[in-house]
């Protein structure tokens, strides 16, 4: 594999003058790697999003012992968080740990089943599990996330072959 080939077959994905796809190349991001979450963020968008009071209602409620519906599960995921969120000096959701995240994202995946089976049970909507989600996620250059080490430039387009 060559040095440029990422950068040729992504080129030629693009339209425009030279100086446009170079400009559009060196504007594309990629997925970077997730950092760590403060609890006061966490709390701050479940609060702004309508669902931290109804999420925090639906953790003290009760057990219904019917394993055919997610609500049993989602209790449990719902204290965890709500036990997460509320303990002082509680640390940040370890979003950049892949374990860490892995549970983090099941509890809220499970508390998200629930509010999808009977909705409004928890607050917890798709946006708002996006949006919690997105909190720990970043981006990187596209150029930098294909292992080159700057963006490119007109000496590049040369060195590649491509116009």
């Amino acid at each position: 594999m060559g040095y440029y080939d990422a950068f040729t077959t992504e080129w030629a994905t693009l339209t425009g003058t030279t100086q446009e796809k170079l400009d559009a190349i060196n504007a594309l991001t990629a997925p970077g790697p997730n950092v760590d979450v403060e609890i006061s963020t966490v709390v701050g968008k479940l609060m702004l999003a309508g669902a931290y009071l109804k999420l925090q209602a639906f953790s003290q409620g009760a057990y219904n012992n019917d394993a055919t519906k997610p609500h049993d599960a989602a209790l449990d995921a719902a204290k965890m968080l709500m036990a997460m969120v509320t303990t002082a000096n509680a640390p940040a959701f370890a979003m950049s740990d892949p374990a860490s995240n892995t549970i983090i994202n099941s509890l809220m995946g499970v508390i998200l089943a629930q509010e999808h089976d009977q909705p409004g049970t928890t607050g917890f909507t798709l946006e708002v599990h996006d949006t919690l989600i997105a909190l720990s996620q970043t981006t990187v250059p596209w150029w930098q996330a294909n292992g080159y080490k700057r963006a490119f430039d007109l000496g590049d387009v040369a060195a590649a072959g491509v116009s």
